[in-house]
């Protein structure tokens, strides 16, 4: 059985999260450190371009290194205001992103 994490999507699309008061997400999990990147920095650009004030990234919790990436390239864009941790009980697999 074949993991749906492990495929590389073709192109990002905006999903809104329920309940989540027009919060988008992007879905990293399983995803490479390269590709990943490219994906949430065009990811963020399309939020801005669309005037969201609030994304989720899912990076799932795994070895660490996509959720460093997350909130390092986060924390060094201009155009973040903050990001902090969506913890669930013990899990660290989703970073709130505050967008100006």
């Amino acid at each position: 059985v074949r993991s749906p994490y492990l495929s590389t999507p073709k192109s990002i699309t905006l999903s809104t999260v329920p309940g989540g008061g027009g919060t988008m997400e992007l879905d990293i999990r399983g995803l490479r450190l390269d590709e990943a990147r490219k994906q949430l920095e065009t990811f963020l650009d399309q939020a801005l371009l669309k005037g969201l004030s609030s994304i989720r990234v899912l990076h799932g919790e795994g070895t660490g290194a996509l959720r460093s990436m997350v909130r390092d390239l986060c924390d060094s864009n201009p155009l973040v205001k903050t990001t902090s941790s969506e913890r669930k009980g013990l899990s660290d697999a989703v970073t709130l992103v505050e967008l100006y």
